[in-house]
């Protein structure tokens, strides 16, 4: 007979890291055994969400002598350091890890037509 060990039950939650560069944040999540059409990503204000669901393969009579990989729903919440330029964002999913960059907004600045001077403004 075959004893399998029984670990606690933890809930789904992806390797993820968090990468903090001048102009952008990148977030890497390993996610492998994911369709992409299973994951999605949520962008609210400077809080990230991504999400998704991991399926477990079907097998007829299974006889589990070893269970680590861990499937079904997930959820990584990121607080993002500063705002993000939106429109932006990109994601790209390839072998396994989800990569999702957030460019850095651009400070807001404030057009100005003409500055007067005291210089100026005695000349006039």
């Amino acid at each position: 007979m075959v004893y399998i060990s029984r670990r606690a039950y933890r809930p789904f939650t992806p390797p993820t890291d968090v990468i903090e560069l001048a102009d952008k944040i990148v977030i890497l999540v390993e996610i492998a055994g994911i369709r992409a059409e299973d994951l999605k990503i949520t962008l609210l204000n400077q809080n990230l969400l991504i999400t998704g669901f991991r399926e477990r393969p079907r097998h007829s009579g299974p006889a589990y002598h070893q269970v680590e990989i861990v499937y079904g729903e997930f959820r990584i919440e990121v607080v993002l350091p500063w705002p993000v330029d939106s429109d932006s964002v990109s994601a790209n999913y390839q072998d396994g890890f989800l990569t999702v960059e957030l460019p850095r907004k651009a400070a807001r600045q404030i057009p100005v037509a003409e500055l007067k001077t005291a210089e100026k403004q005695d000349n006039s």
